[in-house]
């Protein structure tokens, strides 16, 4: 089955995306109207994302458009085909999830900057102080958007006392 020229299954990661989002923003809304700040932005986030990503996949004019802008590497898909190799996907997920585990564990002050630096390290193959200094410049951003400027309490982590 196809919807807009695109087989169902093309729209899975979105709406999966998308779900898990909606899981995420219906759990912040039971949170203080403080501690729930950074996860609505986060979870509307995800969904806008997750809508731009399903209407990209149509094979449609908007479709099109929508690929080129956010994906120009897209464009040369072939149908039935994947980009790229499966483990490469299955390394990209397992990064991603692996980010999700260490923001849950140690937090946010903590997860990325570790996350910018393993990345452009291992995956960027950048040399070790242009990571460090990544990092720091990351830790230092995310640090003044949100303890300072938006007075945002950073998630902890579960090891640091959050929950």
């Amino acid at each position: 089955m196809r919807a807009f020229g695109t087989p169902l299954i093309d729209y899975a990661p979105a709406l999966a995306a998308a779900a898990a989002a909606s899981l995420y923003l219906a759990t912040a809304y039971g949170y203080s109207p403080d501690a729930r700040a950074a996860p609505l932005l986060i979870g509307w986030s995800v969904i806008v994302l997750a809508a731009l990503d399903a209407a990209s996949r149509t094979q449609t004019a908007v479709g099109g458009i929508l690929t080129r802008w956010l994906n120009p590497v897209g464009t040369g898909r072939r149908e039935g085909h994947a980009a790229y190799p499966l483990t490469r996907q299955v390394t990209a997920i397992a990064w991603i999830a692996g980010f999700v585990a260490a923001f849950a564990l140690i937090g946010a002050l903590y997860a990325i900057p570790l996350y910018v630096f393993a990345a452009t390290r291992w995956r960027g193959q950048r040399p070790w102080l242009a990571c460090a200094l990544s990092a720091a410049v990351t830790l230092a951003g995310v640090w003044l958007l949100f303890a300072k400027l938006l007075r945002l309490e950073l998630y902890p982590g579960l090891l640091f006392g959050g929950l």
